[in-house]
């Protein structure tokens, strides 16, 4: 297990605890966990836990993928999705240097940008916990941590591996989180997309090991059904066969290409990857971000857009695709001055 996914782990783990009303110091490499009495019979643990996040340690505190532990928490997290509420502290935001890692980052393709002024504010996101299985001749299971900027719905990708460093500040017992209609079925699109993205990405590794072995198998069977055809040919010489005897076989060696593709296919559906993926958790999250204002002219039109200065990325947030939604640096501007990524100009 690499350091990313101990860290959706242990974020996952921490924020579950606390949204079912429990605590947790997070200080040290062995999170000290204090569970209500409900939530320790629900896990069947102690009140009292210290949870590892390696295949080492107590049994009992064990909190890996195929751990008995992480599995009563994901059990015990679909049948009512927690939501936790955190405030992020920064002692420094940067309030100067915009206009050139915006130019680094920006490519305005059919106009010109500049810098005006900034404004300190905060911003909303949330924070999607996505536990997903692979499945083929073996299987795979695993986190996937999805951040969104609430007001425009853009995915902020890198937040989620920044987090480990910052002050975050819970909500002890928050009240219950209404997420509107329209909010909860822009989230849904954008998890299909880019969870899916993410998920491919993810599994990589998985989906090489699997077209390796359908290869090999695919190999391994071509060169029986090679070698039975040219000994079943090689005893249709030998004298002394009755006629019979000999249309047999040659009705076999004619069945050959048509079994060797049946055991081709299912050999394909053998390694072939089925996946499922479940929101296991959310977290509302505010943070103190710096707006920038940027003057952008297209032609004779102009228009300012409002950037983000992003504490935990150290960077500039995308701006949305007005004709599909997703975060974009390389800007087109349409005939009211909507921008489009690449794709969508």
């Amino acid at each position: 297990m690499n350091c990313k996914q101990k860290l959706d782990l242990r974020f996952f783990t921490r924020d579950f605890i606390l949204s079912r009303g429990g605590d947790v110091d997070d200080s040290g490499q062995v999170m000290e966990a204090v569970l209500p009495e409900e939530l320790a019979e629900e896990l069947t643990v102690p009140e009292f836990l210290d949870l590892g996040f390696s295949a080492e340690g107590s049994e009992t505190g064990k909190v890996h993928y195929g751990s008995p532990l992480l599995d009563k928490m994901v059990q015990v997290a679909r049948e009512r999705i927690p939501v936790t509420r955190a405030v992020l502290h920064f002692d420094y935001l940067k309030t100067a240097g915009f206009e050139r890692l915006i130019q680094e980052l920006f490519t305005l393709r059919n106009g010109v940008g500049k810098v005006g002024n900034t404004a300190e504010t905060r911003a909303d996101y949330i924070i999607l916990y996505c536990d997903y299985l692979a499945q083929s001749d073996e299987q795979k299971e695993g986190l996937l941590t999805l951040v969104y900027n609430r007001d425009n719905a853009v995915e902020v990708p890198a937040m989620a591996d920044g987090l480990a460093g910052v002050e975050m500040k819970f909500e002890r017992n928050p009240a219950p989180v209404a997420l509107s209609e329209k909010e909860i079925s822009r989230l849904e699109q954008l998890v299909q997309k880019s969870g899916a993205i993410h998920l491919a990405e993810e599994l990589k590794d998985f989906e090489k090991s699997m077209n390796r072995r359908f290869r090999r198998g695919v190999k391994n069977l071509n060169e029986y059904y090679q070698a039975l055809r040219e000994e079943m040919e090689k005893n249709l010489q030998r004298s002394g066969l009755s006629e019979q005897l000999i249309n047999d076989r040659k009705e076999k060696i004619a069945l050959i290409p048509a079994e060797l593709a049946a055991k081709r296919k299912d050999l394909f559906k053998k390694y072939t990857i089925r996946t499922r993926m479940k929101l296991g958790g959310a977290m509302l999250l505010k943070s103190p971000v710096v707006k920038v204002f940027f003057h952008v002219a297209v032609g004779r039109m102009k228009q300012t857009f409002t950037l983000l200065y992003n504490p935990v990325t150290k960077s500039i947030e995308p701006l949305p695709c007005h004709g599909c939604g997703r975060g974009t640096y390389q800007l087109f501007f349409g005939k009211e001055m909507e921008i489009l990524c690449p794709e969508c100009g």
